[in-house]
């Protein structure tokens, strides 16, 4: 068991890595879609001739780097919504277990948006999707797989809280990940 946990651990930390290079690209794009933007803006204001396609790649790019891969993200850092107005007051054991459960719907959800922004992404590819901007086009077809990406790595993560969830709440573990979970950093406790 203790090997099981001890390569879980390493594949982990692998795709922790994978998600923090999805978040940094994430914030890249956002970077160079400021840059772009302000590029245009002022091309088209002082030269009077605005940047071909800036729309379509800000569009196309950008913003599905920007809106997708961090999707991960937040599902690792359990940054998404959770309502504790009903089991605030449960033990950790059955609120896990309930997490677990709620984690399978998820799941469910995620996996039917990856499978289907799959299928988009190699129907656009297929076709070699293209936008017309100003004298030419655009090839718009890679950033559908920005979409997949981000639903895909997102899928993993709430696949696995889901296993450790159900796992922690019915071998009575959950206490330790509560702790865990409530434990306040010393720095923090120092601001």
């Amino acid at each position: 068991m203790a090997a099981i946990e001890g390569r879980m651990s390493v594949i982990k930390r692998i795709f922790d890595r994978v998600v923090d290079a999805a978040a940094w690209i994430a914030g890249i794009a956002t970077v160079l879609m400021m840059f772009h933007v302000t590029a245009d803006v002022i091309a088209r204001t002082f030269f009077h001739a605005p940047l071909t396609g800036t729309l379509e790649i800000v569009a196309n790019y950008n913003m599905a780097a920007l809106a997708f891969l961090p999707l991960a993200l937040i599902a690792r850092e359990r940054g998404h919504i959770f309502v504790e107005l009903f089991t605030g007051w449960m033990e950790p054991n059955p609120r896990a277990i309930l997490d677990g459960f709620v984690a399978i719907v998820t799941t469910v959800y995620i996996a039917v948006f990856t499978w289907k922004a799959f299928e988009v992404a190699v129907d656009k590819t297929r076709i070699r999707d293209a936008k017309e901007a100003g004298f030419g086009f655009v090839e718009v077809w890679p950033g559908r797989w920005l979409v997949f990406v981000g639903f895909g790595l997102m899928l993993i993560y709430v696949t696995y809280y889901m296993v450790r969830d159900l796992r922690d709440g019915f071998t009575g573990h959950a206490e330790v990940r509560e702790a865990e979970r409530t434990h306040i950093p010393d720095t923090e406790e120092n601001l």
